[in-house]
């Protein structure tokens, strides 16, 4: 029993972290005409400090999610292979990113986020999919 609520509860950090990192709205777009205040989503020492901690959680599952998606591209040798290191490339990535906005989430700018990139869509994945085509 201890084990399937220790499951559940990983599986519920996870998809919050996930949700987290996916789920932030855009700024809204200029405000129709120039009397109107600007008014909606700001971005603040909070958003910084939740992408970072976010960052962290998600950087162990970019290995498995950027070896799927390479074997789901090219071959699953290559994706056993290539897309495992490509996965810890990106993953390492994501670690450090975070770790950066979790040191610095005091300082501005608060709206620029260090990793571009979702979820098992680094360019090491790109990378290894561009080497090593489908008819390889």
């Amino acid at each position: 029993m201890r084990n399937v609520l220790l499951t559940i509860g990983l599986l519920l950090v996870t998809c919050g972290a996930a949700i987290a990192q996916e789920g932030v709205p855009a700024p809204p777009p200029a405000a129709t005409t120039p009397t109107t205040p600007q008014q909606g989503w700001q971005y603040t020492i909070f958003t910084k400090l939740g992408r970072g901690i976010g960052n962290i959680i998600l950087s162990p599952i970019e290995i498995p999610v950027t070896s799927f998606n390479v074997s789901a591209e090219t071959d699953v040798s290559v994706g056993l292979t290539v897309g495992i290191i490509a996965g810890a490339a990106a993953g390492a990535e994501r670690a450090v990113a975070g770790a950066v906005d979790i040191v610095t989430f005091l300082f501005p700018p608060y709206d620029r986020p260090i990793i571009t990139f979702s979820l098992g869509k680094s360019p090491a994945a790109a990378g290894a999919v561009s080497t090593f085509p489908k008819e390889f």
